[in-house]
């Protein structure tokens, strides 16, 4: 279809005498839409590429590992109650935080590192946060974790996190160390509040006073009746309702401390590091027989009991020879696992080191133990 020349059509007259500049404006628009309306419709215009927007995990540096480890998940996996396949096998509680939130919160995995899961999300920590050094513990069940937690308006408190209903549940408030204990079947746990000692039954949500143990730590040992406290360099043995069955003397003086104490959860050594003595070394002494006692030297973190009877493991680390996209090194960390009879070690490696932008680690301990 040809184009009409304006200048030659028989309107022109009547366009330079007797209309207006804006007319004619306006009528030469209205040619131009009648032509284009008269054959195919013009192309479309071209397609312009969408740049695709990283995603908030690609933006991090430390995602870089993500190039090198292809299987493992961006998004951050979440523990369900009661999976059949996370809790097959011994878990492993430890506090961390995902780079791009940046709030700690409380972890499970595997004995080897791998399965991380988040069993608390960040959100519900407004207005409330879990107090740093307090080792939060979690019911034979896996349902409940007994936790220490700082609440704005409340001041400090003792929580339980319910991983069925992902709601906080309330037991007291109280400060100083907690201490928490479980019963076997999950439905009292024992703590320390306010330099008090109480019981809070699950089912019921009571809280009542015990009687005072006094100690700088207590353990429920796995016969259910019997009570370890640890004193500052030495350790009682009570029963259950606080009366004293045996006093254990370790032999060691006044200046003598014991930190980083532990009970192995079966119940057969407690496991600390010396203070007041020299150089810091690591001690494992035998429960049913206090005279016998491995100590080691201090080479790396402190230890903690393995699900496996007579291993225990610490955490320890070295530079990767794989670099990260940009050019940096990063840490490989991996477990030493010692074996309290025959005194041999292993390296374990740790699997999906640094997921998620995890820098570090804080292990509390080992849940979910099968019997042997």
């Amino acid at each position: 279809m040809s184009l009409i020349s304006v200048k030659n059509s028989p309107i022109t007259p009547l366009l330079t005498k007797s209309l207006s500049r804006r007319a004619v404006i306006m009528l030469l628009s209205v040619a131009t839409l009648l032509l284009t309306g008269c054959g195919e419709e013009p192309a479309p215009p071209a397609k312009q590429a969408v740049e695709e927007q990283p995603s908030r995990f690609s933006k991090d540096k430390l995602a870089y590992r993500h190039t090198y480890h292809p299987e493992w998940p961006k998004e951050v996996r979440d523990e369900v109650y009661g999976d059949e396949e996370t809790f097959s096998t011994p878990r492993i509680l430890f506090r961390a935080e995902v780079e791009w939130i940046g709030i700690e919160t409380l972890f499970s995995a595997r004995m080897d590192g791998s399965d991380r899961r988040r069993i608390i999300p960040e959100s519900v920590f407004t207005g409330k946060n879990m107090v740093d050094g307090h080792k939060p513990v979690r019911s034979p069940g896996n349902r409940y974790i007994a936790i220490s937690m700082y609440n704005n308006e409340l001041g400090y408190t003792r929580e339980l996190w319910d991983t069925k209903t992902q709601q906080f549940i309330f037991m007291s408030e109280g400060y100083g160390y907690a201490h928490f204990n479980w019963t076997k079947d999950s439905e009292n746990v024992i703590f320390y509040a306010s330099g008090k000692h109480y019981n809070y039954h699950v089912p019921t949500k009571k809280l009542t006073e015990r009687p005072i143990i006094y100690s700088n730590g207590l353990y429920l040992l796995p016969d259910g009746k019997t009570l370890l406290a640890h004193k500052k360099n030495e350790y009682w043995l009570h029963d259950f309702n606080g009366d004293v069955i045996e006093k254990v003397d370790l032999g060691y003086n006044n200046h003598f401390s014991m930190l980083s104490f532990k009970v192995s959860p079966f119940g057969d050594y407690i496991y600390f590091l010396s203070e007041g003595l020299g150089a810091s070394q690591n001690y494992w002494i035998n429960l049913s027989d206090p005279s016998k006692r491995i100590i080691l030297p201090r080479k790396a973190d402190a230890y903690f009991f393995s699900d496996k009877k007579n291993k225990v493991l610490t955490k320890s680390k070295r530079k990767s020879t794989e670099l990260l996209g940009n050019g940096w090194a990063f840490n490989n960390y991996y477990f030493i696992e010692l074996d309290l009879v025959t005194r041999q070690t292993k390296e374990i490696p740790i699997k999906e080191n640094n997921i998620w932008g995890m820098t570090g680690i804080f292990i509390y301990g080992v849940f979910n133990i099968k019997d042997e």
